[in-house]
């Protein structure tokens, strides 16, 4: 069945795609350049990811092929902001901004698929799999065409993420910032190096050392997340075609003051493996300009990596045990979260972080805890951050969801969007979107500006809506993949 990519919120510079730059305060069909308005590319299969920075927007989708013989790939289509080169450089010389005098309705207000000249770095043949972006950069991880036969064996190319945009906190990840942790005795400190900026920077996460020796010595390195938010990134990687215990590592850069991207003090509850520790600054840099080591697996299958959130100064992680690590400042208690067992699922707004429970179908499976000043914890209330206690909320969900399941949850800047399909045993029918929080720019989609205190439903909100089948969240802005029935 053909899909539809629905949006509201912020949209000054056309990042919700519906060729206009006005805030949309409900939810609005995305428009596809050279496609009719409301929809996808043709063939399009699934949105794979969609990411959202400051004012841009990028989609990777899954298009299928017209030769059955060949599989589906992928296309990377973005709007919105590309002055920063965050889409690419034809996109930037291409698409005229708002208040140009070079049209009159701005072209970035569209999704546009992105050109950009993989071949340059070594890239042809290679698909793209994951996506994300922070305030002005957005980051792409390829994959190879497939696995290289060698003397010693069938050889696993690593993946590779690709950073596009701006630098100013190192988020290119490429090197040549200042020294930040320590104070020039009244002189500018030099960049280490630097390196040349292109379109297309190469990062590389091999560099990284793991007991002395470079982790691409450890063989080829496969992305299974990226997770960015304003200005750091974490990744979370392991060996290539290898299911093996204590082969994968959390690696990030960018802002890095607060300790957000670096590794837990020893003598903590710490997840690192006694055997391979990370040596430790006492002070952590204000910048960290390349891929440096986080975390490392232990051998026990409970240390096992699942998954990464980010928000504006703190990240989690999630752990197979269901236990997470915090890492960053917890200032307005986003990581209240030593409380927390048996997660499935973890989410964070600038300053909040979000979790999904098991709770096997009994009484609320979300808990957050956090900045509270726009409701966004979802508790009923408004102004008080989770500082003092360590207890998480409850959002408040009403009774009618008892007869659903929690299918995803979605984190914006201060605002959160969960997806909810119907239990097998249940009578519901439709998928229902249920958020709250911070809604300035009418980014919950319910006609109004006006903050939610409490899970609402937005959508569907009439009986002939297609059904919900994906969300995402961004910078004041929501995200809705619809399925139409044929013939509609």
């Amino acid at each position: 069945m053909p899909l539809t990519l629905l949006s509201s919120g912020s949209n000054a510079h056309g990042q919700l795609g519906h060729s206009s730059c006005e805030d949309s305060y409900t939810f609005q069909p995305c428009n596809f350049q050279g496609y009719p308005n409301g929809a996808l590319p043709r063939n399009t299969v699934k949105i794979l990811d969609l990411a959202t920075g400051a004012n841009h927007t990028i989609a990777l989708l899954e298009i299928a092929s017209e030769d059955a013989t060949r599989g589906a790939t992928t296309e990377i289509w973005g709007c919105g902001d590309g002055k920063a080169g965050q889409l690419g450089a034809r996109y930037k010389a291409d698409v005229s901004q708002p208040g140009s005098s070079s049209s009159l309705s701005s072209p970035s207000d569209v999704f546009r698929k992105l050109e950009l000249p993989l071949h340059e770095i070594g890239l042809e043949g290679y698909q793209c799999k994951l996506v994300a972006a922070g305030w002005e950069t957005t980051y792409l991880v390829f994959s190879p065409p497939f696995p290289r036969a060698s003397g010693s064996g069938i050889v696993h190319p690593s993946d590779v993420i690709v950073s596009m945009g701006a630098d100013a906190w190192g988020d290119l990840g490429i090197g040549g910032k200042p020294p930040s942790n320590t104070k020039s005795q009244g002189k500018k400190a030099k960049p280490k190096s630097t390196p040349t900026i292109r379109e297309l920077n190469r990062v590389s996460l091999g560099d990284c050392l793991v007991n002395g020796s470079p982790l691409s010595s450890c063989g080829a390195l496969e992305v299974k997340s990226i997770s960015a938010s304003q200005h750091h990134v974490l990744v979370h990687v392991r060996i290539a075609g290898s299911d093996a215990k204590g082969k994968g590592w959390i690696i990030g850069w960018g802002a890095a003051r607060h300790g957000q991207i670096s590794p837990p003090p020893t003598g903590t509850s710490s997840p690192l493996s006694s055997s391979n520790a990370i040596q430790v600054s006492p002070k952590p840099s204000a910048i960290v300009d390349t891929p440096q080591l986080v975390l490392i697996e232990g051998l026990d299958e409970d240390t096992r990596y699942l998954a990464c959130g980010v928000g504006s100064q703190h990240s989690v992680v999630l752990k197979a045990s269901g236990a997470l690590v915090g890492l960053g400042s917890n200032r307005k208690g986003q990581l209240n979260i030593s409380s927390l067992s048996d997660v499935t699922a973890i989410g964070c707004t600038w300053n909040g972080t979000y979790a999904v429970v098991s709770s096997e179908g009994k009484g609320c499976p979300v808990r957050s805890t956090g900045s509270n000043t726009h409701s966004q914890l979802g508790c009923g209330e408004t102004g008080e951050s989770r500082t003092d206690s360590g207890e998480c909320c409850q959002p408040v969900f009403p009774d009618s969801l008892q007869g659903r399941q929690l299918e995803k949850l979605a984190c914006g800047s201060e605002h959160v969007l969960t997806l909810w399909k119907a239990r097998e045993s249940s009578s519901a029918s439709s998928p229902e979107v249920w958020a709250w929080g911070w809604n300035e720019h009418g980014n919950l989609g319910l006609g109004t500006t006006v903050d939610a205190p409490a899970p609402v439903k937005v959508y569907p909100n009439c009986q002939a809506a297609p059904d919900a089948v994906d969300l995402w969240a961004g910078s004041g802005t929501s995200w809705i993949c619809c399925q139409i029935p044929d013939g509609e």
